[in-house]
C-alpha cells in the first residue's frame, strides 16, 4: 500500500507544521506571580459548624439526578437497576483537560498551514475555505496523510471532524500514531460503513489490532465523526463520537508522533474531509 505525506508549511506564530520538523512550545505567558493588589492577609468566614445545609442540597441533588437516569434508562431498556446505570456512567471516557495547544485549524481561511499537493494516480489534498474543509482525494490502493510531530512531549492528542463523501463510500478515515517512518506506526480507522479498526505496521506489514467492528455511534459515509487519538506515553486510546473505541498499549517514547488521513479501501477514487483538525497536549 502506497502512502503520500502531505507537504506542510510553517504556519504564521510561532508553531509549526511541518511533517519533518518539530512544533516549538510555548515557554511563557509574561504574566506576574502576585498581584500587587492583593491584601496581605485574608479574612476567612467562621466554621458553619455541624452538617451545613449545603450537604443536604448536595445529596438530594445527586439522588434526583440518579432517579432521572434511571427513569431514562428503563424507557430505553426495561429491567434496567441503578447498578446498570452507576457502571455505564462509569465507563464514559472523561474529558481530558488540553494544556498546550500546537496547530488548530478550521480551514474557513486557507492559511497555508497545510498546503495543496498533488500526486497523479495516488492521492491529492487542498484546503478549500468556500467549503470550509481540508480535502483528501485518494487512489484505490493509497493512504494519504498529514503528520504532526512536537518535539520532546510524549503525550499529544489529535482530534478531528471528518466525513467520508456519500458518493464514495469505499473509504476510511485514518488517525495515525507513533509514526516512525512510512513503514511503521499504528494506524486507526473508521470506515464508510459505521465500522472502527486498528492496525499496526512493522517493516511494513501490517497486524490486525482491532478487525472493523460495527458500532451505532459511528456514522457511516455522508456523516461526520468527531474522532480522538490520544499519545498517553504508554497507551494509544482511541475515541469515536465521544466514545471510546480502543486503547493500545506502547512502549514509552521521547516524542509523540500522530496524524490524520484517508484511506481508499475500494475500486474507486474517494474522498475525504476535514472540518476542523486540532493537535494539544492532554
Amino acid at each position: 500500500m502506497a502512502s503520500i505525506d502531505a507537504q506542510q508549511t510553517e504556519p504564521p506564530s510561532s508553531t509549526r507544521t511541518d511533517a519533518d520538523t518539530p512544533i516549538n512550545k510555548r515557554t511563557s505567558i509574561g504574566l506576574s506571580a502576585r498581584r500587587p493588589t492583593a491584601p496581605d492577609t485574608v479574612q476567612r468566614p467562621p466554621d458553619a459548624g455541624g452538617l451545613s445545609a449545603w450537604w443536604l442540597v448536595f445529596w438530594l441533588t445527586m439522588l434526583t439526578i440518579a432517579a432521572i437516569f434511571l427513569i431514562a434508562a428503563n424507557a430505553i431498556r426495561p429491567n434496567i437497576t441503578l447498578r446498570d446505570v452507576a457502571m455505564w456512567i462509569g465507563r464514559v471516557p472523561k474529558a481530558s483537560v488540553a494544556t498546550t495547544t500546537y496547530f488548530q485549524d478550521a480551514f474557513d481561511v486557507d492559511a497555508g498551514r497545510l498546503t495543496a499537493f498533488a500526486k497523479p494516480g495516488a492521492a491529492a489534498a487542498a484546503v478549500l475555505p468556500a467549503q470550509g474543509v481540508y480535502r483528501l482525494d485518494v487512489w484505490p490502493g493509497n493512504l494519504a496523510w498529514s503528520r504532526f510531530h512536537v518535539d520532546g512531549v510524549d503525550a499529544l492528542r489529535v482530534d478531528a471532524e471528518a466525513t467520508i463523501d456519500g458518493q464514495t463510500p469505499e473509504a476510511a478515515v485514518a488517525m495515525i500514531g507513533r509514526f516512525e517512518d512510512d513503514a511503521n506506526f499504528y494506524l486507526f480507522t473508521v470506515d464508510g460503513k459505521g465500522r472502527f479498526g486498528a492496525l499496526r505496521y512493522q517493516n511494513g506489514a501490517a497486524a490486525v489490532l482491532r478487525p472493523p467492528t460495527p458500532l451505532p455511534a459511528i456514522n457511516p459515509a455522508g456523516a461526520p465523526n468527531r474522532l480522538t487519538l490520544e499519545d498517553r506515553g504508554t497507551s494509544l486510546r482511541f475515541l469515536g463520537n465521544g466514545i471510546l473505541l480502543d486503547v493500545i498499549p506502547v512502549e514509552p517514547a521521547a516524542d509523540a508522533r500522530v496524524g490524520v488521513g484517508a484511506l481508499a479501501t475500494g475500486d474507486d477514487i474517494t474522498t475525504v474531509t476535514f472540518d476542523s483538525i486540532t493537535v494539544l497536549q492532554p
